[in-house]
């Protein structure tokens, strides 16, 4: 995870940022509860948890062998004067530069406006490879990309037209289909059931714009049919939300993470010990917020710059110039709802990713 809440450059070595956990290949059939805690609730060790539920924790749970993401009505009314419900987005502790992940997964877009999704992702560099459902069509899975979308950017510049849609012939809310991303530095491949449905080449996009940043791996099920009206169109929406309605669930059999470059988590433990890093709770860190914060990851992990390849890369840091320095300090409330709605639930994210990861108190012992 992005050692977010660190400053290299104020610290007493740039080596006293905690690095991101890497990737560890491993099958979750989701038959242990403690799998998936509350991200407030977690301390930034991977070996803690699996998985976070980011912003309502309530509202993802393991039952049955499944990972239920739930989206339920909600009394909040948001700036186009509607109420959407909140939804759950689950993501991995560890993050994964290249691999194959594969899910079995029954959608939970059962009305117009619920869109389900299985996605990699980098919340600060706006990488994205994904598969969504929603409600408009539910016998069809929408395959997409995004290169270099940061949540800053203006969303009219952003090129929505890597979509693809993918007709299954069933109502994919209903019964559970197997899904595969194969995330390669040449190559993405999506699978549905073991078919390839689309291959998109790096070279076909000028060997440059294509998702090439640490991406978590994430699960969600959100309300986009009562948001943006170009996203509500999108979804189907606007949303039914009935009385005594039950709400809208995504379901998530088993997950299988095959990673490109795989770490021990016995070998390669997190912190690393030979950086000798110690860690206490500080209560205060919760009203921390990212503003220009260097983003220095370690020996072996990825680090932000803006050097030559523009994005992250294995290794130490560089004294490139700071990535987010193009950042200004994150706002505390956005819009919930919607297509950009969730992009904006992915910075409000961030800044809980953040708020987690400050409660360390990091000092080194060299």
């Amino acid at each position: 995870m992005p050692t977010l809440g660190c400053q290299p450059e104020n610290s007493y070595s740039i080596d006293t940022c905690l690095p991101l956990p890497q990737c560890t290949s491993f099958f979750d059939n989701f038959d242990k509860p403690d799998t998936v805690i509350a991200l407030t609730n977690f301390s930034g060790d991977p070996l803690d948890a699996s998985w976070t539920s980011d912003f309502m924790p309530n509202n993802a749970r393991i039952e049955n062998g499944n990972l239920v993401l739930t989206l339920k009505r909600n009394d909040a009314v948001n700036k186009f004067g509607n109420r959407p419900g909140f939804g759950a987005t689950v993501s991995s502790t560890r993050w994964m530069l290249y691999g194959t992940v594969t899910a079995r997964i029954k959608a939970g877009s059962l009305s117009g406006g619920v869109v389900s999704s299985f996605i990699y992702r980098n919340a600060v560099t706006g990488d994205e490879i994904d598969y969504e459902w929603v409600g408009k069509q539910p016998n069809e899975v929408q395959s997409n990309y995004y290169w270099n979308t940061p949540p800053t950017m203006d969303p009219k510049d952003i090129d929505y037209s890597h979509s693809r849609r993918q007709d299954v012939g069933i109502n994919l809310s209903q019964e559970y289909q197997t899904y595969t991303i194969e995330w390669l530095p040449d190559r993405l491949t999506w699978f549905i059931n073991g078919q390839v449905v689309r291959t998109l080449l790096k070279s076909e996009v000028n060997g440059t714009q294509y998702p090439s940043t640490p991406s978590q791996i994430q699960f969600s099920v959100w309300d986009g049919g009562l948001g943006d009206p170009a996203t509500t169109e999108w979804s189907g929406g606007p949303t039914r939300y009935e009385d005594n309605q039950a709400p809208y669930e995504m379901y998530v059999d088993f997950v299988d993470i095959k990673c490109f470059a795989p770490v021990d988590p016995v070998t390669t433990p997190w912190p690393p010990k030979d950086k000798g890093f110690q860690g206490t709770v500080n209560p205060l860190a919760k009203d921390f917020t990212l503003a220009k914060e260097a983003v220095v990851l370690g020996d072996n992990a990825p680090t932000f710059s803006t050097l030559e390849n523009g994005g992250l890369h294995w290794g130490r840091f560089n004294g490139g110039k700071n990535l987010n320095q193009n950042y200004p300090i994150i706002p505390k409330k956005k819009n919930v709802a919607g297509r950009l709605g969730f992009r904006n639930m992915q910075w409000s994210g961030l800044v809980s990713v953040v708020n987690t990861l400050a409660l360390y108190t990091l000092s080194a012992l060299s």
